[in-house]
């Protein structure tokens, strides 16, 4: 009992550390965005835009920058192994043009402003625009290459050892019928396979022995499986009615296996 209590008190400050943490960074946030939203705005007045576009202008300038660490965070999580250097670049590009007129608008005369500062405030948004639509693309490019991983389907088998040893054949006694085989992978046939395969060694003649090659090219089963099956299928039927010679099985198996 005094245990638990202990570790409930660790868990209350835990939780009032991360919410102390998440509000500090929030206010944070927001006050640096007003105060980078008055200069901005301020600058835009003073190049010549319209009360409209001046309030719109920082807005804008901001939500590429957000669209930028976005995408940096998405590329991250997609390719954990590769660093995303292209919305990196274009974040840290609006983030340092943000800063550098913050600090330097007490030093910029604006009346009136330099030629250089309203081409950059007229000039911005048309370059900004392609850059934020060639991120999206590029988010829809991704989601289009891997699907498998955005949509949360299965994803392929691992390609099977072909070293894996495989177990032998148990002989049974005749008229007792083999168990279904347990393959590599915890999966277990059907009987339609079964039926496949019982075919196959019914139409097997010396010179012709079935192979994991027919079984697989008849049933669909990976190379493992369809090997391990038909062994099975082949010590049933030599123990059933000795219809396969040892001779027979042990050259077939040499044929069969990967």
């Amino acid at each position: 009992m005094l245990s638990a209590r202990p570790a409930r008190d660790r868990d209350r400050t835990d939780r009032a550390i991360q919410a102390a943490s998440w509000l500090g960074a929030l206010a944070m946030f927001a006050y640096g965005a007003c105060l980078s939203f008055d200069v901005l705005h301020h600058i835009a007045r003073a190049c010549g835009l319209s009360p409209r576009l001046a309030w719109a202008w920082p807005l804008g300038f901001e939500t590429f920058m957000a669209v930028a660490a976005v995408s940096v965070l998405a590329e991250q999580r997609a390719r954990p192994g590769r660093t995303p250097w292209y919305p990196w670049t274009l974040t840290a590009l609006t983030a340092g043009s943000s800063i550098a007129l913050n600090f330097a608008h007490p030093f910029i005369p604006l009346a009136p402003p330099p030629r250089l500062l309203v081409a950059c405030v007229y000039g911005v948004p048309p370059v900004t625009a392609p850059f934020a639509w060639h991120l999206f693309l590029l988010r829809l490019a991704h989601r289009r290459h891997h699907p498998g991983q955005d949509a949360g389907q299965d994803r392929p088998d691992a390609p099977e050892d072909p070293a894996e040893p495989l177990t032998p054949p148990v002989a049974l006694a005749p008229g007792v019928e083999a168990p279904a085989a347990v393959l590599p992978g915890g999966g277990q046939d059907g009987e339609p396979s079964r039926a496949a395969v019982r075919a196959l060694l019914a139409a097997e003649t010396q010179d012709a022995p079935v192979s994991w090659q027919d079984v697989t090219a008849r049933t669909g089963l990976s190379r493992s499986r369809a090997y391990a099956l038909l062994r099975e299928e082949r010590a049933h039927l030599a123990a059933s009615n000795g219809h396969h010679s040892p001779a027979m099985l042990r050259l077939s198996q040499d044929q069969e296996a990967p």
